[in-house]
């Protein structure tokens, strides 16, 4: 394998060390980095509405209201979709067979606009992952029609909705980690449900989360994306 060094490497570090510390990463950093584990996962109630989007699927749930999904036409839309799916079905197979409607994109359009007119008129909850935070409009319209908005999000977005409970990283002072694509987000979501229903199940799909991270390119020199990969790689 031929590869050329951007900086010269001292004779005290090895090749790893030298290419990690070339990206960015302090010295006294790296076998940390390395070594990362579950003690470098944050706390999903980091997150802000985390409780209140966990309730709001519970409720629904419960009642078995029909629920509309929008799936984003890229990798992360994909793998975050198929965790929501994958985490839900364990829990309520019968619910995801006969309650929930997907939404695919014609094109490779992103949240709500080209889809207002096909959500049925029996929606109770629409879940929106990977896309829709700053929908505003929308948001309001569908709250208008008596539908709960479930947003689980990682884009910027310049407010967080009056009209839907978001999930989002960017939007979550508390929340330390930016780097976490909308798979990682649906991933911590389910992490909560977990640990409120006293279930592990999220960690059984943890190859999803890796799949969309690395999809989405995020900057693994944060200690939980580091985790989040490596771990899903090696499930």
């Amino acid at each position: 394998m031929k590869y050329e060094l951007i900086a010269e490497k001292p004779a005290n570090r090895t090749l790893i060390e030298q290419v990690l510390i070339n990206r960015g990463l302090k010295p006294e950093d790296i076998n940390h980095y390395l070594s990362a584990n579950e003690k470098d996962l944050i706390d999903p109630l980091k997150l802000d509405n985390m409780e209140r989007g966990a309730r709001m699927y519970i409720k629904h749930i419960a009642a078995d209201n029909p629920m509309t999904m929008i799936v984003d036409p890229d990798v992360d839309g994909m793998t975050s979709a198929a965790l929501f799916i994958n985490y839900t079905y364990k829990l309520f197979p019968a619910y995801v067979q006969n309650k929930i409607t997907y939404l695919c994109h014609s094109g490779k359009q992103h949240g709500l606009n080209d889809m207002m007119d096909e959500i049925p008129e029996d929606t109770k909850i629409m879940v929106l992952i990977d896309s829709s935070s700053n929908d505003y409009e929308y948001h309001k319209e569908l709250a208008d029609r008596g539908i709960d908005v479930l947003v689980v999000d990682h884009h910027e977005a310049d407010k967080v909705s009056e009209y839907a409970c978001v999930i989002n990283n960017q939007l979550s002072q508390g929340y330390s980690n930016k780097n976490i694509s909308g798979v990682g987000v649906i991933y911590k979501f389910c992490c909560y449900l977990d640990k409120k229903l006293g279930l592990y199940n999220a960690h059984d799909l943890e190859d999803l989360v890796s799949s969309g991270l690395i999809a989405d390119m995020m900057d693994v020199r944060s200690f939980e994306t580091r985790y989040l990969v490596s771990n899903g790689l090696n499930r």
